[in-house]
This record gives structure tokens, sequence and C-alpha cells, in this order.
């Protein structure tokens, strides 16, 4: 009787294969990523929103692609991404307090007084910003990899790391790395990653780009397009109307159906606010079967209204 073969460890299967490379071999790749990203990126980002950021290479991390974006930080901003004769499935992550001051800066904020955002997953608006940063990563990537044809990568719309949908039940994980980068922006110090399957990555070579990528905005053009975004979202408006005050003891005895008589004995004065933000004094009153508010008065430019309503 023929004595069994034992199993191949999975591990060296995988090496064997080339599904997963040695530490060494993926360690070189990811260092010659992050020089290229370090030395093109500030200026293609800068060319486009003449915002200065710096951006250093902060190491690497190998394990399955699932893992590794759900060991990352929880506020972080996704965008997956393939780019033809290179990679069906990269993903980049970018921490969600970059695209938060540098809206903050578009909207007329000082880049050098910027302090660290409150940790927060983006907002619609910036999620639509995002794109600032995570399409110049990627037309970097783009131009230090040794993909035929000059195709641009294809990308997907930024999420909230919090929104990624699972994997489908026949998906099949896969050995990756994770290049880390640093962000300065300002006083903010944040990150960013790029995670690419290590079958594509060791068959990459990594190359200097002849010239960064020609910027097709400037910052003028994403100032005009932040404001449209802004323009066009849904905010919740609340109106508040000051009562008679009432005593502590009437408060707590009030029932169903008693009656609290408006502070205002002529014109109802309402004060209208969205995200916690008085932006107008208006006058109550009632149009057919709908009771309304009348605007008044303002409390600023409209700049200074916007800049209020994101804040």
């Amino acid at each position: 009787m023929s004595a069994q073969i034992p199993a191949i460890d999975p591990k060296i299967f995988s090496l064997l294969t080339g599904e997963r490379g040695s530490n060494q071999a993926v360690s070189k790749i990811c260092i010659e990523f992050g020089q290229v990203l370090t030395t093109f990126l500030p200026d293609v980002v800068e060319s486009e929103t003449q915002l200065k950021l710096g951006f250093f290479y902060d190491g690497f991390e190998v394990g399955y692609k699932t893992d590794l974006i759900a060991d990352l930080d929880d506020y972080m901003i996704l965008v997956d991404g393939s780019l033809k004769n290179w990679c069906s499935d990269f993903t980049i992550a970018c921490s969600s307090s970059v695209i938060i001051a540098m809206v903050e800066s578009l909207m007329g904020g000082d880049p050098s007084a910027i302090v660290e955002p409150e940790a927060r997953p983006a907002s619609t608006i910036e999620l639509e910003m995002a794109p600032m940063v995570t399409d110049k990563i990627a037309s970097v990537v783009k131009s230090a990899v040794n993909a035929t044809g000059n195709f641009e990568p294809q990308l997907g719309k930024p999420y909230n790391a919090a929104k990624r949908p699972k994997p489908a039940d026949d998906y099949v994980d896969m050995p990756a790395a994770l290049i880390r980068m640093k962000v300065e922006f300002g006083t903010l110090v944040a990150q960013f990653s790029v995670i690419i399957p290590q079958k594509t990555l060791l068959k990459t070579v990594v190359k200097a780009p002849v010239a960064s990528t020609a910027a097709n905005k400037n910052a003028a053009g994403w100032a005009e397009l932040l404001q449209e975004q802004i323009r066009r979202s849904d905010v919740r408006v609340e109106a508040r109307i000051h009562l008679t005050p009432l005593k502590l003891g009437t408060i707590s005895k009030l029932r169903t159906g008693d009656v609290i008589p408006f502070l205002d004995n002529s014109d109802v004065r309402v004060q209208v606010s969205a995200n916690g933000r008085d932006l107008y004094t208006c006058e109550f009153g009632r149009a057919g079967e709908q009771y309304t508010v009348r605007v008044k008065d303002t409390a600023g430019s409209e700049e200074d209204l916007l800049r209020d309503i994101l804040g």
C-alpha cells in the first residue's frame, strides 16, 4: 500500500504559485512605490488645489486583502479601482480628516491654522470632494507601473469604510500588501494606503514617472465644484419659536390639550437654523393649509451661511 502524500502547506503553495511573495520581495516593491508617491504626489495635488500637502512612505503590511482593509482606522474613505493590463482589484484608503481639512481650506479656511478635525465619517459633500486626493493617488500609481496600453484607472465612487459591502459568499480572498503613507497638511498628520494583491505587486516593475500627470482642474475649479455641491445638498432646517416663560412647577403639570402662548404679541419671531447654526430671523405665518415662516433678517453673507452650515 502506497504511503499517503502529506498536504502541502497553503503558505508554501501560494509562494510557489506566485500568489504571495517573501517579505523581502514585497518590501522592495512597496518601498519603490512609496518613493514615487513621496516624490510626485505633492506636486500633482498642489497643481490642482493650490494646497501644499506632504506625503511620506510609512511602511507596509501583508495579509489577506479583506483583513487589511478591516484593520484600518474606522474613519477611512475607500475607493476601489482597477487598471487594465495591471490590476483588476486595488483599493485606496484615505483618512477622512485629510479631506475634511482640505474642504475647510477651499471654503476659505487658513491651511496653516488647520488642526486635526474631530474623527468622524465623511459627509456626502466631503465624499464628493475625495477625488482631490484619491484620483491623484491613482494617477501617480498608474504612471509608475509597467501597464501596457496607457489606459486610465477605473475608480468607483468614494465611500466611508463603515459602508463597505460584505464580500459575496463565493469570494476568494487574496494575499495583498498595504502600502502605508503619512500625510501632512498644516499641523494635521494623517494616513492613506494603497492595498494591492501580492500577485499583481510581484509582477510590477516600478519606475519613476517621466513627468507628473497633468492637472485637469485648478484650485478655482475645485472651489467652484465644492460650492455647487453645497448648493445642491439637502440640509435639515429647523425653526425655534420663543414661548411665554413658565415656572418649572407649571411645566411639570402640563397635560395634553394645555396651551402655551407665544412670547411675541404681534409678529411672532422665529429663529431658523441648520446643523445647529442660526441662519435667519423669520416671521411666523400661514399660507393656505400650511404654517410658514417669512425671512426678515439674515445672520451673514451667502458665503458666511454656507461656511456655517458646513461647520
